[in-house]
């Protein structure tokens, strides 16, 4: 049993190597250099004329306590097949659980570190406080873990239905995180109705118009994705005080959205009905570029009123309407026909 999780966690190891080289590509890397390069500026230049208060440094030691305890969960890589194949090994399995919890704590506590030596200039407290504020955290986290294997197992028995959909849905946050640079296998969907976006869907009898858009507002990765984006813009232009540096994130972010937006395509090409109807093959690449027009026409116009509330200069809020006509225009064009 253990050379079975060793492989599966080797696997999955290597899988997320795969997926990191798309991520951190040149041009990807080129921007975060250039990005983090100007917030470390920004941010000793902040703590050259600012000294955080009392009540600053409670939100402070606040925000950093939630963040650390929101990244990071217990990676046990069971799989559905275990609860039938695996049942007689059950009482090991608890073993390995705690094997689990002490490795899924290494993330959790590297990130905490991170935070606590990002936040130490402002807060200015003793070493051995901030010895024992990382202590705390990752004592906090690993409590968390504890707490989630003993409710699996709390009758006596393991819940082995609960531990299988833990497993899932980490692993799924987690391949869509690779799915916002690059196409993931593997990644699973689900779609809701959402009623009251229904008067959304276009009056048509474009028949590619209709469903992709349809996808698009039923999909809780193509909406999910795009509301998110479309946040951490406007964030980025609000809580960034250099224009250029919140330009460029805005414009990565479109790019990302744009890129997973093509995905779109192929929704429909596991329905071999859609073969059938009486529409032109071209019909199909048409009907993706109105939606996705429609998309970025939404999400340019609330880009465009943030940003000429808080990005200055002014101009600067041209280059977000220039870059996503472009995008529109020309990249969606050049990728379908690729």
């Amino acid at each position: 049993m253990t050379e079975i999780f060793a492989k599966r966690r080797k696997d999955w190891y290597k899988q997320n190597l795969k997926y990191l080289r798309y991520v951190f590509n040149d041009h990807f890397v080129l921007f975060l250099m250039i990005l983090l390069g100007a917030l470390v500026v920004q941010y000793v230049t902040f703590l050259q004329t600012h000294q955080a208060h009392l009540l600053e440094k409670i939100i402070l030691v606040v925000l950093v306590t939630v963040l650390s305890q929101l990244v990071g969960r217990i990676a046990t890589f069971v799989e559905a097949a275990d609860k039938v194949f695996l049942l007689p090994q059950e009482l090991a399995l608890k073993r390995y659980l705690l094997q689990c919890l002490v490795r899924s704590l290494i993330l959790p506590a590297v990130l905490s570190l991170l935070l606590i030596l990002i936040v130490a200039p402002l807060l200015n407290f003793n070493v051995v406080i901030f010895i024992i504020w990382f202590i705390l955290l990752v004592a906090l986290k690993g409590a968390w873990f504890y707490s989630q294997i003993w409710r699996w197992q709390q009758t006596g028995i393991l819940n082995w239905t609960a531990m299988i959909e833990s497993e899932e849905t980490r692993k799924t946050a987690t391949l869509r995180l690779f799915a916002l640079f690059t196409n993931v296998k593997g990644l699973k969907s689900h779609s809701h109705r959402r009623k009251y976006l229904d008067f959304l869907l276009p009056d048509t009898r474009r028949t590619y118009d209709y469903l992709f858009m349809r996808s698009f507002l039923r999909s809780g990765d193509f909406l999910g994705l795009t509301l998110r984006l479309l946040v951490l813009s406007i964030l980025s232009m609000i809580f960034i005080s250099n224009g250029i540096v919140a330009l460029i994130i805005v414009l990565v972010f479109n790019y990302l959205l744009i890129f997973q937006l093509l995905s779109l395509r192929t929704t429909f090409d596991y329905q071999l009905l859609t073969r059938i109807y009486p529409v032109k093959k071209t019909a199909k690449t048409a009907g993706l570029r109105v939606v996705l027009f429609r998309v970025m026409l939404v999400t340019t116009l609330i880009e465009l009123i943030m940003s000429l509330i808080f990005i200055r200069p002014i101009v600067l809020a041209v280059v977000i309407v220039l870059f996503n006509f472009i995008l529109t225009k020309f990249y969606v064009r050049f990728r379908l026909k690729k």
